[in-house]
């Protein structure tokens, strides 16, 4: 996803919600002269991709359902989300919903940016599901994209009563209430992450963002030197105050751009308990 707002590379790569940076190295590749390219070649023909393939077959099989599933799956795996939801849209008209599907199928909308669906499938989810961990935290998700920060929040409290330990619940909730501007709620929301020794690092770190947000730079040192040197912790906690500054003018669509990153969007548990 491109980010539309001022945030450098670094800064992004250090808050949790952000998708995490990869330094890729290209190695150059030395080449010996090959005499066969003096002679004219015949073009080559690309091979098919195999989610061609795929896509060919579920066009040719519109009632077979496992066709559909696999271009769901290659579609997903490909980043074409909204072609993915609507393999497994046929998934479910053809063979039925279940939570689950229901869920993997509101992520896809969410992943496209069709809000309204992924609000739809969520709720249906819910519906067959009362106590899917996943259907209440989707709908949050989908509330605070929608700017809704009321319902955001009360799907985060449904959801942490069906998972009270799953920490990426908590932690979306947190960061929720802190672009919403509530710092205080947010603090109390992910204070146990500066105690709990089973606290991840992920959680950690979305709390020292909302001390960063609350001006307590020596809380957040100390938090982020479990993770890191002493060095590094401080160059870190400027990192985290000048990001936390940025959010604190940016508009409301920029910051919740910030809910919607893969490493968010895979937390969403598929099955009914908590997710990891």
């Amino acid at each position: 996803m491109r980010f539309p707002f001022p945030a450098s590379p670094r800064h992004l790569a250090r808050i949790t919600l952000v998708a995490l940076a990869c330094a890729v190295t290209v190695a150059g590749c030395g080449r010996v002269p090959n005499p066969l390219l003096a002679r004219q070649q015949a073009p080559a023909v690309p091979a098919a991709r195999p989610i061609d393939q795929l896509r060919a077959a579920a066009q040719a099989s519109p009632d077979d359902r496992f066709a559909q599933a696999r271009l769901a799956d290659a579609a997903e795996a490909a980043g074409l989300h909204a072609e993915a939801s609507a393999a497994l849209q046929r998934v479910i008209d053809l063979d039925g919903s279940t939570p689950e599907r229901l869920v993997r199928l509101g992520t896809m909308h969410l992943r496209a940016g069709n809000l309204a669906a992924a609000e739809a499938a969520f709720s249906g989810a819910r519906a067959i599901a009362p106590r899917h961990a996943g259907a209440h935290a989707g709908l949050a998700l989908t509330f605070d994209m929608l700017g809704d920060t009321a319902r955001a929040q009360e799907a985060y409290r449904q959801a942490r009563i069906v998972a009270p330990n799953d920490w990426t619940i908590r932690s979306n909730q947190a960061v929720s209430l802190l672009l919403a501007k509530r710092l205080p709620e947010a603090e109390r929301t992910l204070a146990p992450a500066e105690r709990e020794a089973d606290a991840p690092q992920r959680a950690r770190h979305n709390l020292a963002l909302i001390l960063a947000a609350r001006g307590e730079h020596a809380r957040v040192v100390r938090l982020l030197r479990r993770d890191s040197a002493a060095t590094d912790a401080e160059a870190l906690a400027l990192e985290f105050k000048n990001f936390a500054e940025w959010l604190s003018t940016a508009s409301e669509a920029e910051a919740s751009a910030l809910l919607l990153q893969p490493a968010t969007l895979r937390a969403i548990p598929r099955e009914g308990g908590a997710g990891n």
